[in-house]
């Protein structure tokens, strides 16, 4: 249920612009005022907002175009009623209504594009974003064998039940009467029903009232909230021409509320691409780890099998070998876990290369080269690590450097 946020646009002689909320069946939920800022925006929350231009500023025609959708037919209206409107069509703002499929025959609304501009502009100075706007004309209700006759202002809006409009001087009804339906009409005959406010029926009512002795009815609704209710109550049901078309189009509601969540998209947005971005370093992380460890397994296996390639896979080459080598098959693969305790310490001490490794069941004897006795030693606790006890053997001076061996032995043999 679509509830509105009416805006009655004033001329520069009537001040300020009125408004009222109403909800989708034309009720009035907050009375016609005019107060601006905070109480308006509130008003506008959740709701539609729509601007009620003055009659006289919007000329209601009617043309004869072919069939298609509004897109198609927008660019063509200007050109149908170049002949039926006074000024440079460039200058203009035409809005199609309205199609009759069988006649062809639309409705359009045409206003200077620099007054639709003017109070478009205004309504967003009043921190305001217009869905529609309407010529308050054709908000005025029209019944079955009558002529309404709304008095707003100093002026008249007529509408008959064909749903034709007219704005005309209020001074004198008769003769609006006769020039909005033709100088030869029946008046009569004429049900004619007066909507007014009671400041404008008070300075009216004896010219109104004149023309009881001329028309067969005439009835008299008086209001207090004046146009905006009356507008409000036709709306529901109206078929009234929005004129916010073409580049004066409202933005859709999703596209506001896109630029509402924008920011928190983009920081989400942002997050997700740090996320990636580290599960991308972790992965290549990973590669480069286990990209070494493979090549301290080939070295290992080129020193376990000096002069016999290792292949592709040394970690699956060195398996095949053990499996086929280590002659006990309750234990297929303890080599495996004293290479792998090996390959472990050498990541923790670089520096010392392994020279030589001799393997019996439940201990393995190395023969290392490290910078000196104490790197050696280091070696010899980073196979702790592994589930080995460490045990250097023997060492001595090599050069620049110190050669020793150790014994390694798994923990509880």
């Amino acid at each position: 249920m679509t509830e509105w946020l009416l805006l009655r646009v004033a001329s520069e002689t009537e001040g300020p612009w009125s408004w009222a909320v109403v909800d989708a069946s034309g009720q009035l939920l907050v009375a016609p005022g005019e107060s601006t800022g905070a109480p308006l925006q509130a008003a506008a929350v959740g709701r539609r907002v729509a601007l009620l231009l003055p009659g006289t500023d919007v000329a209601l025609l009617t043309t004869t175009l072919p069939a298609g959708n509004e897109a198609k037919l927008l660019p063509l209206v200007p050109f149908a009623l170049e002949d039926q409107v006074s000024q440079d069509i460039e200058l203009l703002h035409f809005a199609l209504g309205q199609r009759d499929v069988v006649t062809g025959i639309a409705s359009v609304a045409v206003v200077e594009r620099a007054l639709l501009e003017r109070w478009v502009a205004h309504a967003r100075s009043l921190g305001l974003t217009p869905q529609a706007a309407f010529a308050e004309s054709e908000l005025v209700p029209a019944f079955p064998g009558q002529v309404t006759l709304v008095l707003s202002g100093d002026q008249l809006i007529l509408r008959s039940d064909g749903a034709r409009t007219a704005v005309l001087p209020a001074a004198d009804p008769l003769l609006a009467l006769e020039m909005f339906l033709g100088s030869d009409a029946d008046l009569a005959s004429l049900h004619l029903a007066v909507y007014a406010n009671a400041p404008d029926w008070q300075k009216y009512s004896k010219q109104i009232e004149a023309l009881r002795d001329r028309v067969q009815s005439l009835k008299v609704q008086l209001s207090t909230g004046g146009m905006l209710a009356l507008a409000a109550r036709v709306l529901p049901q109206s078929s009234a021409i929005n004129l916010l078309q073409g580049a004066f189009r409202a933005r859709t509601a999703s596209t506001n509320q896109w630029k509402k969540w924008r920011l928190v998209a983009m920081l989400a947005g942002t997050l997700l691409l740090v996320h990636l971005l580290a599960d991308v370093w972790q992965i290549r992380r990973l590669r480069n780890t286990e990209r070494s460890l493979d090549a301290a397994i080939a070295q290992v296996y080129a020193t376990a099998f000096p002069g016999q390639p290792a292949g592709g896979d040394a970690r699956r080459r060195m398996e095949q070998r053990v499996s086929g080598s280590a002659g006990d098959a309750h234990q297929p693969g303890e080599l495996m876990h004293v290479l792998a305790a090996v390959s472990a310490a050498r990541q923790n001490v670089p520096v010392v290369q392994l020279e030589s490794l001799s393997f019996h069941r439940g201990s393995a004897q190395m023969k290392l080269a490290a910078p000196d006795a104490s790197t050696l030693a280091q070696f010899g606790q980073a196979l702790q690590g592994g589930g080995y006890a460490a045990q250097v053997t023997s060492g001595a001076a090599r050069g620049t450097g110190y050669e020793g061996q150790i014994e390694a032995k798994s923990v509880g043999k």
